[in-house]
């Protein structure tokens, strides 16, 4: 009895346990079909997904292309410069609130030629003139008007995707020109005061000179003419100084007209060194030998001729006394005319007054040399530089 007792509870549990595993089993599968079902989603979903994704990444682009355009309007209409946007047949593409304040347009005039733009008739030449095929390199250029001052800034520009243009920037410098000419003005004044005050003091010691070897002539006997010749040789040497300083400061004051010619820089340092064969301490040399610049001969012989003289009298009582010459070309310059001594140099605080007109260290001569010779530099379009170091030697550079 008790047998079949537990025979009966076995199979029962072994029953119930089975059909729990059913149910397990049953549950586990549910689950795990809900899982699957919950990642799939319908293609329908997916394209509107997409789309409402792309839709908003575009929103988000169009509303930061504004911004910018915001921000770069607010910028160009806020600058103290006018920016015009030309394309290449010339044609007016965009431009700032300054550009059309500048030249009172009163209207929006994008996409009119610079012929059908009101604007003064010296830019519209200007811009006219731009080769945009040549446009490699931004350049700068001033245009005076009537009653402005401009600076403009012109380079290319890529404005579209597939369309290229011409960007001016343009800067008005009207006060700062009137402040610039206000300052020559000064300085030529003071100028003026100093030459003048330099020619009555050249005027005064030669006039007391010349009266004194006078009165002593009239004082004389007669019968001593070796003495009264004596006086009239000097008289007749100061008249002559007299006679350079009025020449050399017309010189100075006058304009200048170049007669600009080709000259060949071997040809050229021959003959300014025919002017010093005698200074056998002189050295020159020409790199390359076959190089040609630009100038006037006469005025540049003038003016590099006394630059190489101011150097053999500048090594005057050295032992070992060297002059050294160079014509050069290089890049960027035309000319490249150096002079090397080893003379007594120049003290560093008149370095700055060497090229004021009368100013000079030597016991002879006008002052005049050096203003001259700067002159016909600036002429040329050039520039000269000094340097120097008092007791060791001067070097001075010109470029053309």
């Amino acid at each position: 009895m008790d047998y079949e007792r537990i025979k009966t509870l076995i199979i029962g549990s072994l029953i119930i346990v089975g059909l729990l595993l059913i149910v397990f089993i049953a549950i586990v599968r549910k689950l795990r079909k809900e899982f699957e079902n919950s990642k799939t989603v319908e293609p329908d979903d997916v394209f509107y997904q997409n789309l409402k994704t792309a839709l908003e990444r575009q929103h988000a682009l169009t509303l930061e292309v504004k911004r910018r355009e915001q921000f770069q309007n607010t910028v160009l209409n806020n600058i103290s410069v006018g920016v015009a946007v030309f394309d290449k047949y010339k044609k007016l593409r965009d431009s700032n609130s300054f550009f059309r304040e500048l030249f009172n347009l009163d209207k929006d005039f994008t996409g009119k030629t610079i012929l059908e733009l009101n604007l003064p008739r010296e830019f519209v030449e200007f811009v006219k003139s731009i080769n945009f095929s040549m446009l490699f390199n931004p350049y700068e250029k001033q245009i005076n008007l009537k009653d402005k001052a401009l600076l403009v800034r012109v380079s290319k520009i890529q404005f579209m995707a597939d369309a290229e243009g011409i960007l001016l920037l343009i800067h008005d410098i009207t006060e700062l020109e009137s402040a610039k000419r206000k300052l020559e003005l000064k300085n030529r004044l003071e100028y003026i005061g100093e030459m003048s005050t330099h020619m009555a003091h050249e005027f005064k010691n030669a006039i007391s000179t010349l009266k004194g070897y006078a009165q002593m002539i009239l004082a004389g006997d007669d019968k001593n003419l070796e003495k009264s010749k004596r006086y009239a040789e000097k008289i007749l040497k100061e008249s002559e100084n007299i006679n350079e300083v009025v020449n050399k400061f017309l010189l100075y004051a006058k304009p200048l007209e170049i007669n600009v010619e080709e000259i060949k820089a071997t040809e050229f340092a021959n003959e300014l060194m025919a002017l010093f064969e005698d200074k056998n301490f002189v050295e020159v040399k020409v790199s390359p030998r076959d190089f040609v610049f630009k100038g006037d001969r006469v005025l540049l012989r003038q003016c590099l001729g006394n630059l190489v003289l101011n150097a053999i009298e500048s090594v005057k009582g050295n032992n070992n006394p060297s002059v050294k010459v160079f014509f050069e070309k290089k890049e960027g310059v035309s000319l490249l005319f150096r002079v090397v001594d080893n003379g007594k140099g120049i003290a560093e605080d008149e370095i700055t007054k060497v090229f004021v007109p009368f100013f000079t260290t030597k016991s002879e001569g006008t002052g005049l040399g050096l203003a001259i010779c700067e002159k016909i530099i600036a002429k040329h379009n050039g520039s000269i530089e000094i340097k120097s170091e008092e007791g060791k030697g001067t070097e001075v550079i010109v470029r053309l």
